[in-house]
């Protein structure tokens, strides 16, 4: 019974071949509600941007908003002496910053909406595997998951009985542009797709996992995770000593392979 759906990004050839897929699915359900699909440009590195990409959005949807997803994101790729404190910056915008600027903005309307406590309305943040385990030559992308981990955990408790729920995603290794997109110490463009990256889940997938999960209530959980990452959060919860002799190793590992 959605209404309306928002697409968003930078690209908009990218937008408009979604919105051409979502028409084809409108075109063939006849016999459900047409769901209305705009698109809005946004750059999440552009604080003025964010706020109007709230603004426009809570117009176009009516104040009914009723889902929220944080999924913009941008990786890093350089060790912390090598990298500027604006690149820290910079992720921090993107990856954190600015979803917490959109929830504040909409997060108000969404429990308005579903303040009775019988709502059914959802933030959902795509995090990532980084989010709760912080791996070498990544520590400005790490900073900006652990960020999200720590907002949404402490926002779940304040929204108790709000009728607006808060789910957090960490994804491991998905065929993406991540890696692609990833930047370097000095800013610059990494430009190179990892081999794990490459070979990760569908995205498609990934996403229909992610909305069945949310769907039966799951608020913090992990998709498309290897064996090792998933070995690797339980040792951190077990032992973490293990768990940092192992980040130890992966760094001189990843050392020796750039020299």
């Amino acid at each position: 019974n959605a209404k309306t759906l928002i697409l968003s990004g930078r690209n908009s050839e990218t937008l408009e071949a979604v919105q051409d897929l979502c028409n084809e699915i409108n075109n063939s359900t006849a016999s459900l509600r047409p769901i209305k699909i705009h698109i809005l440009k946004c750059d999440l590195s552009n604080a003025e941007s964010v706020d109007k990409f709230a603004t426009e959005s809570l117009r176009l949807c009516e104040n009914q908003v009723d889902v929220l997803v944080n999924n913009g994101g941008i990786s890093s790729r350089s060790s912390f002496v090598d990298t500027t404190s604006e690149v820290d910056e910079f992720l921090m915008r993107v990856n954190f910053l600015s979803g917490a600027a959109l929830t504040k903005r909409i997060l108000p309307v969404m429990v308005s909406n579903n303040g009775d406590g019988g709502g059914d309305g959802r933030i959902i943040w795509i995090s990532s595997i980084q989010g709760p385990i912080g791996t070498p030559f990544r520590t400005s992308y790490a900073a900006s998951k652990f960020a999200v981990q720590g907002y949404c955990e402490a926002l779940r408790s304040e929204l108790t009985s709000s009728g607006v729920s808060v789910h957090v995603v960490s994804p491991g290794y998905i065929r993406t542009n991540l890696s692609l997109s990833a930047v370097c110490g000095d800013g610059s463009k990494y430009g190179n797709t990892y081999a794990t990256t490459a070979k990760g889940a569908d995205p498609d997938k990934v996403a229909v996992q992610i909305l069945d999960s949310v769907a039966k209530g799951c608020q913090d959980f992990v998709v498309a995770a290897s064996p090792s990452s998933r070995i690797a959060l339980w040792i951190k919860i077990f032992s973490p000593p293990l768990l940092r002799k192992l980040l130890v190793k992966r760094f001189k590992k990843n050392l020796a392979s750039r020299q």
